[in-house]
């Protein structure tokens, strides 16, 4: 027999256990027993699983991601809550191209869906190019309440970096800081 589970198999197990625990096969379950499989296993991080030793999981990274996010997503409300409640529109609307660094499709995803969840921001397209034989993806954003584009691509740039500090890899880390710096950005550099 192989030694090396495969990831989708341990997390379709994990799942099955959960809702048979429960005893309940609705999709709130469902869903919920899925989101604690994978969360174990990033947390566990269990040796002969092959498809886990991409992915990494840093608690601490992954709190501030979230905490960061949630005040991206206060600030947001008030915003778009003060155009509705104002008389005059203040919006000046536009589609920003912000380049990822990150090589994860799934660092990228979890960007991408932030900003989308983010009122008055979307993120209407996700292009791949290629950075010398790596490939890399672009996020194409819309924005409500345009300020100045250095600056909202400061803000998407700081969420990739919390992102990747969670999730990603040191190397496209290390690429998103330095793109950081070059916007002038260094007292942000330990945040």
């Amino acid at each position: 027999m192989n030694r090396y589970v495969r990831l989708p198999m341990l997390l379709l197990w994990l799942t099955t256990l959960w809702i048979a625990l429960w005893g309940d096969l609705s999709l709130g379950n469902v869903v919920g027993g899925f989101a604690v499989a994978v969360g174990v296993l990033m947390v566990a991080r269990p040796t002969g699983v092959s498809g886990l030793e991409r992915y990494h999981f840093r608690p601490v990274a992954a709190v501030q991601y979230g905490l960061y996010f949630l005040a991206l997503l206060v600030v947001s409300n008030l915003m778009v809550a003060w155009e509705i409640v104002t008389p005059k529109t203040h919006l000046t609307r536009a589609i920003i191209r912000v380049p990822m660094h990150s090589r994860s499709a799934g660092v990228v995803t979890l960007i991408a869906n932030s900003i989308t969840l983010t009122p008055g921001t979307i993120t209407v397209d996700v292009a791949e190019r290629d950075d010398d034989g790596t490939v890399r993806r672009d996020l194409f954003i819309h924005i409500l309440q345009l300020g100045d584009i250095p600056s909202v691509k400061r803000d998407m740039l700081k969420l990739e970096r919390l992102a990747i500090k969670a999730f990603g890899e040191s190397d496209d880390l290390a690429a998103v800081e330095a793109t950081l710096a070059a916007l002038g950005d260094e007292r942000e550099m330990s945040g």
